[in-house]
């Protein structure tokens, strides 16, 4: 789950109405060339690349971003 909460399940089985109102919703943000912030916010985190190596240098993390389930529609 990303920042909003939503987990992409509630997305696959939200069937054919949930489909079709994120269709008009997408054709919405084509249509009027917005897309709210809401929607690409993502939550980093920070991985070890290497347990063996420094903890404290930051080289060692890479980072993952945790995106919503609707921006990754």
């Amino acid at each position: 789950m990303g920042a909003n909460g939503i987990p992409m399940e509630a997305f696959m089985c939200g069937g054919v109405r949930l489909c079709v109102h994120i269709c008009l919703l997408f054709n919405m943000f084509l249509k009027f060339n917005y897309l709210p912030n809401d929607f690409m916010q993502s939550i980093i985190v920070p991985i070890v690349k290497s347990k063996n190596g420094d903890l404290s240098d930051q080289n060692n993390y890479r980072a993952i971003a945790i995106s919503t389930a609707v921006s990754k529609l």
